[in-house]
C-alpha cells in the first residue's frame, strides 16, 4: 500500500525534505491500523461473536456440519467463498469471526478509496483516508449488520472495487486494469452484488476513457470488461443461480416495487433508513453528491460515474425483480458505499474551507485546517450516534435484532441435558436448523430440493424429534398431536417443545393450540423451553 499510495503533485510537504537513508515510516498502514484499533471500541465484540445463530444465520451455520460435497446445495444464497471460509474456522460457535474480518476489511477499503482519490500531498491524503474510513467505521447500521452472512463482504467488495478504479485512474496501466477485472471475478466467490457494483466500475471507466477519447485504453477497458464478465457469469451460473426461487421472489415482493411506485417507495425506506445512516437522509445524499463532485475535481471521473451509475443500476433491478430494493440487509453494500463517498464529501469540504482560510490566515497550514475541521465534523457525528456504539442487538429506541431476540442454543442445550432416551422433542418450523445445529445428540440428514426460501431442508429422526413445518394452527395442532401421540405410547415419556423466531400469525397459532394442553415451563430467557402434556 504504502508504495502504491506514494505522494503526488506539487507542495506536499514531505516531498521537499532532503532524502534520508532511514527507513520511511509506514503512515498509511498506521492509520489503517488506528482506524482497525477503533473496531472493538465501537463494536460489542463480545455479542458478535457469542451469542447464538438465529433463523437466517443457523442454516448458513449448519452447512458447515454437512460433508463438503453438499456444499453446492446447502450454500443456497449464500456465496460459496463465503461459506468454504466459514469451514476455516476452527470453533463453529465463533463463525461470525468471518463477518468482524470483512467489517475489519471494508474500513481498510475505505481508507484506501479516500486516499486514492486525494491529489495532493501524503499528508492530507492521509487525512481524507482517515475520514472515508471513519465515516464507515462510525455508520450505523455497521453496528446491525453482524449476522453470520455476507453482508459485510458485499460492502467490502463495493467499496474496495471503487477504490480499485481510483487506483487505476490513478496511474493507468494494463496490470492496474487487469487487477481491477480479476478483483472482479474474485469478489463473485464471496459477494454475489459484485455482479451490481461490476458494471458500474467498468461502465464509468469505459464512459470517462470514451469522452476523452483515449481509444487505445477504451480498447483495453473493453477486452477486461468482457474477461471480468465472463468469469463473473462462470461463478454465478455454477454456484448461485439455483439458489433464485419462487419463494425466494415471493418473500421478497415488498421490495419489488413498480415503476410507478418508484417515488413514494425511496421516500419511504428513506424515512426509514434515516436511524441507520445516523443523519437525515437529505443531508447524507447531500454529501454524496458532494462526493461525487470531489472524485471529479480531483480527477477521478470514472469513479465519480461509477457512483453515479450505481443508484440507477439498483432501482432498475428492484423494478425488474431481480434484487430487493433498499431492505436492511441485502442493500446493505448500498448504504455502506453512500457513506464512503459523502466521507470523500466531507473531506472535499473540509480541504476546500481550509483553503479559504488560508487566503486569510496564510501561514495556517493546509494539513492541520483540514484535519481540524474534518475532526470537529467526524466527532460531532460519532456523539450524536454514540447509542449505536457497542450496540448488543437490543437497545430501547434504536433496533430490536433477532441476534438478541432468539436463543435456540440454550433451549437445546437444556432439553438435551434433561430428556430422556424415549421423550421427544417439539420444533417450532423457524427453529429446525438451529436445533440440527446444536444439537449432537441426533442424526441430521439433507433433503433437497425443497420448496422454502433456502432449498433445503433437515431430516431429523422421526421417532424422537417432530418438526411443525407449518405456521398456521392447524400445522401446529398436528405436530403436538403426533408428539404426544409417540410420547403415549412410550408410557410417561414427555413432550419437549423448542420454539424460536415465532412472529405474526405463528404466535396465535401457538397461543391457541397450547391452550388445550398443560404447559410446564423449564427455563427463563428470551426463549423459554416448555413440556407439554395431556389436561
Amino acid at each position: 500500500m504504502a508504495t502504491d499510495l506514494a505522494p503526488q503533485g506539487v507542495g506536499d510537504d514531505l516531498a521537499s525534505q532532503p532524502t534520508s537513508r532511514r527507513r520511511a515510516i509506514p503512515w498509511d498502514w498506521i492509520a489503517v491500523a488506528a482506524l482497525v484499533a477503533l473496531i472493538p471500541v465501537v463494536h460489542d465484540l463480545k455479542t458478535m461473536l457469542t451469542a447464538p445463530y438465529w433463523l437466517d444465520e443457523a442454516w448458513v451455520a449448519l452447512s458447515v456440519r454437512f460433508p463438503l460435497g453438499d456444499l453446492p446445495v446447502t450454500t443456497s444464497s449464500t456465496p460459496i467463498g463465503w461459506s468454504l471460509l466459514l469451514r476455516l474456522v476452527p470453533d463453529q460457535d465463533y463463525l461470525r469471526v468471518v463477518t468482524l474480518l470483512f467489517h475489519a476489511l471494508t474500513v481498510g477499503a475505505a481508507y484506501a478509496l479516500g486516499r486514492l482519490v486525494h491529489p495532493a500531498g501524503r499528508r492530507t491524503g492521509i487525512v481524507a483516508g482517515l475520514v472515508c474510513g471513519a465515516a464507515v467505521l462510525l455508520l450505523p447500521t455497521q453496528q446491525v449488520r453482524h449476522d453470520l452472512k455476507q453482508y459485510s463482504a458485499d460492502a467490502f467488495v463495493a467499496v474496495g472495487l471503487l477504490a480499485l478504479t481510483a487506483w487505476t485512474e490513478r496511474g493507468w496501466s494494463r496490470q492496474r486494469l487487469g487487477i481491477l477485472a480479476a478483483a472482479i471475478g474474485v469478489g463473485m466467490f464471496v459477494s454475489q452484488t459484485t455482479a451490481i457494483v461490476a458494471p458500474c466500475v467498468l461502465g464509468g471507466l469505459f464512459l470517462a476513457t470514451a469522452v476523452r477519447r483515449q481509444w487505445a485504453r477504451l480498447i483495453e477497458v473493453t477486452v477486461a470488461g468482457f474477461g471480468a464478465a465472463l468469469a463473473a457469469a462462470a461463478v454465478y451460473l455454477t454456484f448461485s443461480a439455483r439458489a433464485r426461487s419462487g419463494a425466494m421472489q415471493e418473500f421478497w415482493a415488498a421490495y419489488f416495487p413498480r415503476l410507478g411506485e418508484v417515488p413514494g417507495y425511496l421516500e419511504q425506506r428513506g424515512e426509514a433508513l434515516t436511524r441507520i445512516f445516523g443523519a437525515p437522509v437529505s443531508l447524507v445524499l447531500c454529501l454524496f453528491v458532494v462526493g461525487v463532485v470531489t472524485f471529479v475535481r480531483w480527477g477521478r471521473p470514472a469513479t465519480a460515474i461509477a457512483v453515479l451509475l450505481l443508484p440507477p443500476v439498483v432501482i432498475t433491478l428492484g423494478v425488474s425483480k431481480i434484487y430487493p430494493l433498499l431492505d436492511w440487509r441485502t442493500s446493505h453494500f448500498i448504504f455502506v458505499t453512500v457513506a464512503a463517498v459523502a466521507g470523500v464529501g466531507l473531506g472535499g469540504l473540509a480541504h476546500l474551507a481550509a483553503a479559504i482560510a488560508q487566503r486569510v490566515y496564510r501561514r495556517l497550514p493546509t494539513t492541520i485546517a483540514t484535519a481540524t475541521v474534518c475532526a470537529v465534523l467526524v466527532g460531532a457525528f460519532a456523539v450524536h450516534n454514540s447509542q449505536w456504539y457497542r450496540f448488543d442487538g437490543d437497545e430501547a429506541g434504536l433496533e430490536s435484532t433477532p441476534i438478541a431476540m432468539t436463543d435456540v442454543r440454550e433451549q437445546t442445550r437444556y432439553v438435551n441435558a434433561h430428556r430422556a432416551k424415549n421423550d421427544v422433542v417439539v420444533l417450532s418450523y423457524a427453529a429446525a436448523y438451529g436445533f440440527a445445529f446444536y444439537s449432537t445428540r441426533d442424526h441430521v440428514g439433507l433433503v433437497a430440493p425443497y420448496g422454502n426460501t433456502v432449498g433445503w431442508w433437515v431430516d431429523m429422526p422421526a421417532d424422537s424429534v417432530v418438526v411443525v413445518t407449518g405456521l398456521d394452527e392447524k400445522a401446529v395442532r398436528g405436530g403436538l398431536g403426533r408428539a404426544l401421540t409417540l410420547a403415549g405410547e412410550r408410557g410417561g415419556a414427555r413432550v419437549w417443545l423448542i420454539r424460536s423466531f415465532v412472529v405474526g400469525e405463528e404466535v396465535g397459532s401457538w397461543q391457541s393450540a397450547l391452550a388445550d394442553y398443560r404447559v410446564e415451563q423449564m427455563t427463563n430467557g428470551v426463549e423459554p423451553v416448555v413440556v407439554v402434556s395431556e389436561n
